[in-house]
This record gives structure tokens, sequence and C-alpha cells, in this order.
């Protein structure tokens, strides 16, 4: 059974866009190192509600992360937490969607996937009726989404 860990980022864009309930209803549970909790309710905001929330029910699992080792300094907390969460865990894969991030997933021999990919899966098992509409809505939100994947769901 394979062991869904986010990291902030993919969290944020979904609560921002009232989408968060996609990862409940493809995984289940998912987990998230105290860091990525941090991160994600540093803003007091409704993205941050809806995180808090699936918290409290219990499907959006926090964890203490072993000490991050070895990290490029460029890489943020939540990132680094959810890394080495990962290589805690057996099975275990990332979500993610930061490029240095992901570039030192592959590093680590990490197994990652992006927001997109997961709302693409979402559509293809009928739990949305369009990925590129969500999409936009997280890019029109300011979460940065490539031009080239974009054009890809369009």
């Amino acid at each position: 059974m394979v062991v869904i860990i986010s990291d902030t980022g993919p969290l944020l864009a979904l609560a921002g866009v009232d989408q968060l309930n996609i990862l409940q209803e493809l995984f289940k549970t998912v987990l998230i190192p105290e860091a990525v909790q941090s991160e994600c309710i540093a803003k007091q905001d409704s993205a941050a509600q809806h995180i808090e929330i699936a918290i409290q029910q219990g499907w959006l699992e926090v964890r203490q992360a072993p000490c991050p080792q070895d990290f490029p300094v460029s890489l943020g907390d939540g990132e680094q937490e959810a890394m080495q969460l990962a290589t805690q865990l057996q099975n275990a894969m990332l979500i993610m969607d930061d490029r240095l991030a992901r570039r030192e997933a592959l590093h680590r021999n990490l197994a990652f996937v992006g927001t997109a990919k997961i709302l693409w899966t979402a559509q293809q098992r009928g739990i949305i009726p369009s990925a590129a509409l969500l999409i936009n809505a997280m890019a029109a939100n300011g979460y940065h989404i490539s031009a080239k994947l974009l054009e890809q769901f369009q």
C-alpha cells in the first residue's frame, strides 16, 4: 500500500479552490510533517481553515519527521521534512510541485507526483469534471503552474 505524503504547496493550492477533499477521495489518508502543518496554517485564511478541518477530521494526519539532514538550503522546512519522512516509510509517494524539491527527490530516489497529475487522476476517476478548470483556478489564485503544463490540459 502506498503511503501519501504532501508538501505545503499542493495542500494550499487545493484548499485555496475548495478542493482539498480530492486528496481524501483518492487516498483516504495523507500524511504531512509538522513543518508542513506550520506552513499551511501560518496565514490564517480560508485555505488554512480547510487544512485545519482536514487535520481535525483525521484524514490529513500530522507526523513527526526525523530531523532533516543534508538538504540544500534552497529547500523549505516543509519540503525537507516531507522528504525526510518519505525516506523513513516504505512505499512513500510525495505530492510536490516545486522544481528544486522534485530534483532533490529524484536525487534521493523518492517517488513523487504533482498536483496536476492528482487532478488528472481525479478527473479520470470521475471525482471532478475538469482538471483544466481547477488548474486554471489555482493559477488565478497565484499558484505557479508552468505554461507548458497548462497547455497539456487545455
